[in-house]
This record gives structure tokens, C-alpha cells and sequence, in this order.
């Protein structure tokens, strides 16, 4: 009886032990399993990135990655054409900082200009109109945006009860610097000095000799001097 009792207690043990040892085979497979899979994983990581890499230099997908980007943080032009000055301002400055490739400006620019700005871009050249700086360029003079149109503004800008203080003074500093850059000061201090002096004399000249001198810089703008 005893014996018999004690052949029990071996083969239960017995197969306790078996149980045990196919567990923990089975545990060294998963784990084997487990670090094939990492090491795949690491082998194909260089690969998938450098798809990922090549996926985003498309033009299609940098253009999505930008507009996005952009969507949130500039506002659509209104409609009052010397409004123009604050987008370009505003799209220079944001450009720049997150250096968009110049090749995608032009076109992530359109979807903030309003109805007469994408009407009159549809009549610039072409094979120019991916550029800008061409866009600008031609808006700001197809809108006639003279020197003294940029200063008139600039004299008469005053804070609208919708505005935070600082984004007036954001429009009054774009009004002055396209003003600035209308004139061709660039960054010299003794053209800016001449600059405001001329602006000076002239507000204070009769009516007729303004009339005279506004006729001269319109013909020395339509000639590009």
C-alpha cells in the first residue's frame, strides 16, 4: 500500500516536472520569438524612416504639412486693398521664421488673398506666378499701392474697437516699413532722416506745389526711379 502510494506521489511529480520544463520551453521560444522580432524591428526602422523621409519631400505632402501649419496663424485678407501691406508682413516674417522652401510660398499664399487679389493674380505671367516674390510684387501694384497711399494710411491709421493694442501697433509698424521700403530707404539712417524732413516740408507746402511735387514722384515712379 505504501509503495503503491508513494509510485503516485512520483508519477503526479513526475508530471508536475514535465509540465514545468514545456512551460518554460515555451517561455524561452516567446522570449527567442519576442527578440527576432525586436532586432527586425531595429533593422527595418533605418528603412521605414528613410520612407517616411522620402514620403514627406513630396511636394503634395510638404505643401499639406505647411497649409496646415499655417491655417491657424494667418488671417484671410479683407477686402480693402491696402490690408494687403499687414498679410504680406505678416507671411515675410512667418516664412522666414519657419523657412518654408521658396518654392511652396506662392502657393500657400493664395488661400489668405480675397476675391480681387486672386482675380487680379490670375492675369501675372505665368510662367512667374510660382514665384513670391513676383506675386507680391505685382499685387502691391496692380492694387496701386503708391508711396503716398502707404503714408495717407500710415498718417491716418487709428485702433479699431475690435483690435488688441498690439496687433494695431503690429498694422501701424507694417504700414510705416512699406512705406520705408516704397521709398527705397533701405537701412540707411541718413535716407530715413531725408525721408521724414521731405515728408515734413511737403505737408506744409500750398496746395498747389503739393499737387506739383505729387505729379513729379508719380512720374519718377512710373519711370522706377
Amino acid at each position: 500500500m505504501e509503495e503503491k502510494r508513494f509510485q503516485m506521489e512520483e508519477q503526479r511529480w513526475r508530471v508536475e516536472l514535465d509540465f514545468k520544463e514545456r512551460q518554460r520551453q515555451h517561455e524561452l521560444k516567446e522570449r527567442q520569438r519576442q527578440d527576432e522580432l525586436k532586432e527586425k524591428e531595429l533593422e527595418l526602422r533605418p528603412i521605414t524612416a528613410e520612407k517616411e523621409e522620402r514620403c514627406k519631400e513630396r511636394p503634395a505632402v510638404q505643401l499639406k504639412l505647411w497649409g496646415d501649419a499655417l491655417r491657424n496663424t494667418i488671417s484671410r485678407m479683407p477686402n480693402e486693398p491696402i490690408e494687403i501691406v499687414s498679410l504680406f508682413i505678416s507671411l515675410d516674417r512667418l516664412f522666414e521664421k519657419l523657412s518654408v522652401p521658396n518654392d511652396l510660398r506662392a502657393v500657400l499664399m493664395r488661400p489668405h488673398l480675397n476675391e480681387q487679389a486672386k482675380n487680379l493674380l490670375s492675369h501675372c505671367d505665368p510662367d512667374k506666378a510660382h514665384d513670391y516674390k513676383v506675386d507680391k510684387k505685382f499685387l502691391l501694384q496692380e492694387m496701386q499701392l503708391t508711396p503716398n497711399v502707404y503714408l495717407d494710411k500710415f498718417n491716418s491709421v487709428s485702433k479699431e474697437s475690435n483690435e488688441m493694442y498690439h496687433q494695431f501697433g503690429n498694422r501701424f509698424t507694417s504700414l510705416f516699413e512699406y512705406y520705408v521700403e516704397s521709398r527705397q530707404v533701405s537701412n540707411s539712417y541718413d535716407r530715413l532722416m531725408q525721408l521724414v524732413i521731405y515728408d515734413h516740408i511737403k505737408s506744409s507746402l500750398p496746395s498747389f506745389l503739393a499737387r506739383h511735387v505729387l505729379a513729379l514722384e508719380a512720374s519718377c515712379i512710373d519711370k522706377g526711379g
